[in-house]
């Protein structure tokens, strides 16, 4: 019975594995053709059969498609789900010749692929002098991948590189600089600086993750005013102290061991051992990292964990301790001009400052 039930397990778990094989298959054929559809709807959009003024209403002809993008004094528009989805209904849909009533109940899930697509159209569109000689994608790959072009995120020198038609040319390049410095520096890694980016459609680092992030100007710009402020040890510090989810500020106590165990190596000895050793390797960085560096910030924290810790040394619990060790009267106080200093009931700032 037993090897029966083996068999049809190993059968199932046969089959299955070829169904993801497939699914598999299958995304890295529709990421390929995706970035094809992309690239055939911005080849409508050159030969002049995509409607663009119908983005901007019936009654505008001859819109430029750089409004879509700019606003009149040359800041970059925030675009999101539901100018994308106005791009597909009013541009994309009747390039295809496809009559637009009832088309998203009629095609649903062709409407979700031109859904999907239309950010890569209208960066291609935004991009058309970058991109209108058609050589950015690579067929070598499997999948097929989309040169994100450095020159998008080079700094620019001038408005005129811009293309765009504007009186506030030094404010314009500006802007425009900040936005492209900060796109890179939250997308890209610093080894690729210069450098043209390839890659997938969907995926890590995707195409479509980039181009939502490069439509969204003013996220992109505060987040590179955060990371001015915000550097990687100071995120990863402070989601480590997080009093609902870090490992530190949701630690209250580390593992006790039962006095009658204590010392005898079982596993609760072990595990606190363990414990103690890694933070001490932590306080030890800290105090390492605040003691080299010579800025009076850290060297005021240091004398404040200094004073923290002793406090802590008077406490109850150590000196019950100790007694253990010693009988020696050690005094941890620290002596000022030959007197003690009570670090328990004083401000020791405030008191050193005064002499």
């Amino acid at each position: 019975m037993k090897i029966k039930e083996t068999k049809k397990a190993q059968s199932l778990s046969n089959k299955t594995w070829t169904m993801v094989q497939d699914v598999a298959t299958n995304e890295r054929k529709a990421n390929g053709t995706m970035l094809f559809i992309c690239k055939n709807m911005f080849d409508l959009f050159r030969d002049g059969k995509m409607p663009i003024n119908q983005y901007f209403g019936e009654k505008i002809n001859n819109a430029d498609p750089m409004n879509i993008f700019f606003n009149v004094d040359g800041t970059r528009k925030t675009l999101i789900a539901k100018d994308f989805g106005l791009f597909v209904t009013q541009c994309m849909i009747p390039s295809l010749d496809q009559n637009l009533n009832d088309f998203q109940k009629n095609h649903p899930y062709e409407f979700n692929v031109l859904t999907q697509a239309s950010p890569v159209v209208m960066f291609l569109i935004c991009n058309h002098t970058i991109y209108e000689k058609g050589s950015f994608l690579n067929l070598e790959t499997d999948p097929v991948q989309f040169k994100i072009d450095w020159k998008i995120l080079k700094n620019v020198t001038s408005a005129d590189e811009l293309m765009l038609s504007t009186t506030s040319d030094a404010e314009e390049v500006k802007n425009e600089n900040v936005f492209r410095n900060s796109l890179f520096e939250n997308f890209f890694l610093k080894s690729e600086k210069g450098k043209d980016f390839w890659t997938t459609f969907r995926g890590d680092r995707g195409l479509v993750e980039f181009v939502k992030q490069y439509f969204l100007p003013k996220k992109i710009a505060s987040e590179n005013v955060k990371n001015a402020v915000e550097s990687e040890t100071y995120k990863q510090v402070k989601k480590m102290n997080d009093l609902e989810k870090g490992v530190f500020g949701t630690t209250h106590n580390l593992t006790v061991v039962a006095e009658a165990e204590q010392g005898k190596g079982g596993n609760a000895d072990q595990r606190l051992k363990n414990e103690v050793e890694q933070m001490m390797l932590t306080a030890e960085k800290i105090v390492d990292l605040f003691a080299k560096n010579k800025n009076p910030i850290t060297q005021t924290a240091l004398l404040d964990l200094h004073l923290y810790v002793i406090d802590a040394l008077q406490s109850e619990n150590f000196e019950e301790f100790f007694k253990t060790k010693s009988k020696a009267k050690v005094e941890f106080k620290p002596q000022v001009n030959k007197t003690t200093f009570d670090t328990s009931t004083g401000d020791f700032w405030k008191y050193v400052s005064q002499i």
